[in-house]
């Protein structure tokens, strides 16, 4: 009985310290050559965890059910090209992205100002245009629309490193994004802000329509 007792205080001084003790929880998005991962990582009492959230399954299947269509290979040859348009397409689902959520980040950036720390914030766009005059135009505005996000970002919770990075390409049509935040919390408060944070991530994968 005493054995069992000591095992039992143990066991609940360990999990007094999981859940007391700082963590820190990354949230990691890539898009690159029509391929997408969203991964959380997870470092608990000095132990990596890496968790890989699966997204953009609907769009596998709906994609498999167009290739046995006969008129398949024109449309996937056009949704191949990043053009002007289909940049615009892509930043005007982020606004609508924004719009629709901004009440959720502003309680998730509330939530994390007051129970989190945020370490760091990488944010990597990589485009090319079919034209090299309006990529020139598309990194201007890529820039400032980034930097102005960044900025209310920080106002609002404070970030200690920022890696902000426009790579225009000149030459050939291309479109990758990375994405990723490190936050030092409780893992007592992981789970509701992850899940909130999750929610809005997949929310503006949904409105930019990354195939």
């Amino acid at each position: 009985m005493i054995i069992f007792a000591i095992i039992a205080a143990v066991l609940l001084l360990l999990i007094a310290l999981v859940l007391l003790l700082p963590a820190y929880v990354g949230i990691e998005y890539e898009y690159r050559e029509g391929r997408q991962k969203l991964l959380v990582h997870m470092r608990l009492l000095g132990i990596p965890i890496k968790i890989r959230v699966p997204i953009g399954e609907a769009q596998k299947k709906q994609k498999k059910m167009k290739a046995a269509e006969k008129d398949t290979a024109t449309e996937t040859e056009a949704k191949k090209k990043f053009t002007f348009s289909r940049f615009r397409e892509i930043a005007g689902g982020i606004r609508d992205a924004y719009q629709e959520s901004k009440e959720d980040i502003r309680l998730t950036l509330a939530q994390i100002r007051k129970k989190t720390e945020l370490e760091s914030v990488a944010f990597h766009l990589g485009f090319g245009l079919s034209d090299a005059a309006k990529t020139g135009i598309a990194t201007g505005a890529a820039w400032t629309s980034s930097s102005c996000l960044l900025s209310v970002v920080n106002q609002m919770v404070g970030i200690k490193t920022v890696d902000l990075r426009i790579s225009p390409d000149f030459t050939r049509e291309t479109f990758s994004i990375y994405i990723k935040s490190i936050l030092k919390l409780r893992p007592v408060h992981i789970i509701s802000i992850g899940i909130k944070i999750i929610k809005i991530v997949n929310l503006f994968i949904e409105k930019m329509n990354l195939k």
